[in-house]
């Protein structure tokens, strides 16, 4: 009877995915992790472009040029759960700045992950989190949370900080860089050239023409074409 119950609890989580039952990583739930590691894969990618989304106007038509490359299909896909990587915060401002990075590491449950990490006026502080499907700043999924909050007390929101994907932007072992900069090429298209914004690898990736591998959008075109360009 036991063993009938324990079963029937396990199909009853499977069936309430994604919003709860398998959090905890268990090695005996890997089978069915990775179709709800891809509905938040899709739910993130969704927020990038856009007036309100991760990167702004400059990420437009994200989503239906990388739609195919952000899918965790198996089990194979997902984080090495034994892995690690490393992120580097990078400070071109004038004061001290706490940096708040946020990941999915799928072994340690859906939710986000969240560390904090000081960084010195001009410095680059490295940490190392485990090897993530998803990593960003502030909040995977809301565009406009805090990035990182100055020692005065300003904060500098996420929008740049477009949140980058295992497999398309680093892989398990790599170093993946966020930098704290003044926007001087007005990528939020405010025309504000002096203000702080925090600016993610992948939104610098995805804003060079050719871009990183499997961002090429025809030849010699950045993933959203040549209006992409950035010098």
């Amino acid at each position: 009877m036991l063993l009938r119950l324990l079963s029937c609890l396990a199909l009853a989580c499977v069936a309430t995915a994604p919003t709860g039952c398998i959090v905890s990583g268990s090695p005996n739930a890997t089978g069915n992790l990775a179709p709800l590691v891809d509905a938040k894969a899709v739910a993130v990618a969704e927020q990038v472009g856009g007036v309100a989304g991760f990167g702004g106007t400059m990420m437009d038509g994200y989503f239906n040029h990388a739609e195919q490359q952000i899918h965790f299909d198996s089990a194979n896909d997902l984080a090495d759960s034994n892995a690690h990587m490393t992120i580097a915060m990078r400070n071109n401002s004038t004061q001290t700045c706490t940096f708040h990075v946020a990941y999915l590491a799928s072994h340690m449950g859906l939710d986000d992950q969240t560390e904090d990490a000081i960084v010195p006026a001009g410095g680059q502080t490295t940490i190392e989190i485990p090897c993530a499907e998803m990593v960003g700043m502030g909040s995977l999924e809301t565009p406009g949370a805090v990035a990182c909050q100055l020692a005065n007390g300003q904060t500098v929101d996420n929008v740049m900080s477009v949140p980058a994907f295992l497999g398309l932007d680093y892989q398990c072992g790599q170093m993946y860089q966020f930098m704290l900069t003044p926007d001087t090429n007005d990528l939020d298209n405010d025309g504000d050239t002096k203000e702080l914004i925090v600016q993610s690898d992948a939104m610098r990736m995805h804003s060079l023409d050719g871009g990183p591998t499997g961002h090429m959008h025809g030849n010699g075109q950045g993933m959203m074409g040549s209006h992409m360009g950035q010098p």
